[in-house]
């Protein structure tokens, strides 16, 4: 591929996975989550387990193609030359990637945070060999762990959108760090 069309393509594959990523993101938060509010409390946490269970697909999906695609572009911008000198993590642009590099791998931690230690605690059912003190404070646990998955993903919400911000400034410009 020529370099123009690379950047093209690596463009578009980065775009999509940002607009997956905080469109999902957004919609969770601002859409489903207030709506939620509104049916049946047992109703609301089969759709709020369903609905998160296909949009993780979507975010690992995305966070998968976001240093893919930003590798492509990185070098079918012509921009690798500035890796090899000694400097390039000191000037603006530099900075600004590695910030934003770093961001991701918060993004990556969090995600792995809620998918593998989170969820399964909101999964898990409540046994019925269980007196009233403990299922009670399984029910005190469970309200706990979807606040942290509240938390964890308005601070997911709030990196995305620096990153994004970020990236803009990379593309029309040289960074703003």
């Amino acid at each position: 591929m020529t370099s123009s069309v690379m950047q093209v393509f690596a463009s578009y594959l980065h775009l999509i996975a940002v607009a997956i990523y905080l469109g999902g993101s957004i919609t969770m938060e601002f859409v489903l989550g207030p709506a939620q509010k509104y049916i049946p409390p047992a109703q609301a946490q089969i759709v709020g387990q369903k609905s998160a269970d296909r949009f993780l697909l979507l975010v690992w999906g995305s966070l998968a193609l976001f240093p893919i695609s930003g590798m492509l572009l990185f070098f079918s911008l012509g921009d690798q030359h500035m890796v090899s000198k000694g400097h390039f993590f000191n000037t603006s642009y530099g900075q600004t990637l590695s910030t934003m590099m770093f961001l991701w791998a918060v993004l990556v931690v969090n995600g792995l945070v809620i998918t593998f230690v989170l969820r399964p605690k909101l999964t898990s059912k409540l046994s019925g060999d269980l007196g009233m003190p403990s299922a009670g404070d399984k029910i005190k646990l469970l309200e706990s762990t979807a606040t942290w998955i509240t938390r964890i993903t308005r601070i997911d919400l709030a990196i995305a959108l620096v990153i994004v911000l970020l990236g803009a400034s990379l593309s029309y410009g040289n960074g703003i760090l």
